[in-house]
């Protein structure tokens, strides 16, 4: 073989190798995930969302190759982090967390986005919300709150994870249930209105497990009621509001979402994901501990879900003449 040959074959070999080496690349970039994925949480860490996302980091890198990255932007009654959200690039490497805060917040004032702003993936969790009292409350039951809120109308304070969001809401639901008023107290999520509880800097709060468990078990705090229809098994000594005269019955749900336009192929992945770690032994067995109240429902039946909530917490919200956006 002459010289100008090999250098010909050798050019051509260099020229496929080159081919085949930035096919290899594109395949490798196209492959998902092949990086970290954040996924925003809009309220501060230690409470309820906050913790049910958390249970599931140690369980996920078993279905999800890439890791999961939880960045809380709290404050703002979620207004902030969803709106930055917005922003975000829809290529499943951005997701978020959406709960009944986010729906309630949408009808109490006007914010940027609506329900359908981002695309739903999986529901996670469903709590029924408590009540919540310090250690050293003089309430010994539901009936003493209320009775208390009666005599002295607006002056019992009432903590909550944040104005207009799901806690909040369903305390003033609540109120208008039992014919009471209190004072709210907002918070930055449900973390710090534990520890306003615990220290006694309210006189009662609205919460959902597993927000409070932890002190509830240490004897720092005491519930009055939960709004579910039966009691509990975890807390079987815990009586429901309606065993105390109060037809009242409302929790909070948690789930996935990611911004609109996210390639549906990559939605899968995270939906598998997820259901397949809420089937792990290991997350169920962490769940029941912590509180969290595992149920699922698919992307179509979670979208299902939000708008048939989306529908009661308007009506309701608009009946009761709650928040400014309606008025």
């Amino acid at each position: 073989m002459t010289g100008r040959k090999l250098s010909k074959v050798l050019a051509l070999g260099l020229a496929a190798l080159l081919v085949a080496g930035l096919c290899g690349l594109a395949g490798a970039a196209d492959k998902y995930p092949s990086r970290e994925i954040e996924l925003m949480i809009p309220w501060s860490a230690g409470g309820a969302t906050d913790a049910a996302f958390r249970a599931f980091l140690p369980v996920l890198p078993k279905y999800l190759p890439a890791p999961v990255i939880i960045v809380n932007r709290p404050g703002g009654g979620a207004v902030p982090g969803y709106t930055e959200a917005m922003k975000k690039k829809p290529d499943g490497y951005y997701c978020l967390a959406w709960i009944t805060a986010s729906l309630t917040k949408i009808h109490m004032s006007q914010v940027p986005y609506e329900t359908t702003t981002f695309d739903p993936v999986i529901m996670l969790v469903n709590s029924p919300c408590w009540i919540l009292v310090p250690a050293s409350s003089p309430f010994k039951n539901l009936k003493d709150l209320i009775a208390a809120a009666k005599a002295k109308p607006g002056q019992v304070t009432m903590g909550n994870a944040g104005a207009g969001g799901g806690t909040h809401i369903i305390a003033l639901a609540f109120e208008k249930a039992a014919g009471v008023q209190f004072n709210h107290v907002p918070h930055k999520g449900g973390g710090p209105t534990v520890v306003a509880t615990v220290g006694a800097h309210v006189d009662a709060a609205n919460l959902s497990p597993p927000e409070g468990v932890s002190q509830l078990e240490a004897g720092q705090l005491r519930c009055l009621a939960v709004f579910s229809e039966k009691r509990m098994k975890e807390f079987p000594d815990v009586p429901t509001a309606k065993e105390q005269g109060v037809d009242f019955v409302l929790g909070q749900w948690r789930g996935l979402a990611v911004p609109k336009g996210t390639p549906a192929d990559r939605v899968k992945v995270l939906h598998d994901a997820f259901k397949a770690a809420m089937e792990d032994p290991e997350l169920q067995k962490v769940a029941k501990q912590a509180g969290i109240y595992l149920e699922y429902k698919s992307t179509e039946d979670f979208r299902k879900h939000i708008a048939s909530e989306d529908a009661f917490y308007k009506k309701l919200i608009m009946d009761n003449k709650l928040g400014t956006r309606y008025k």
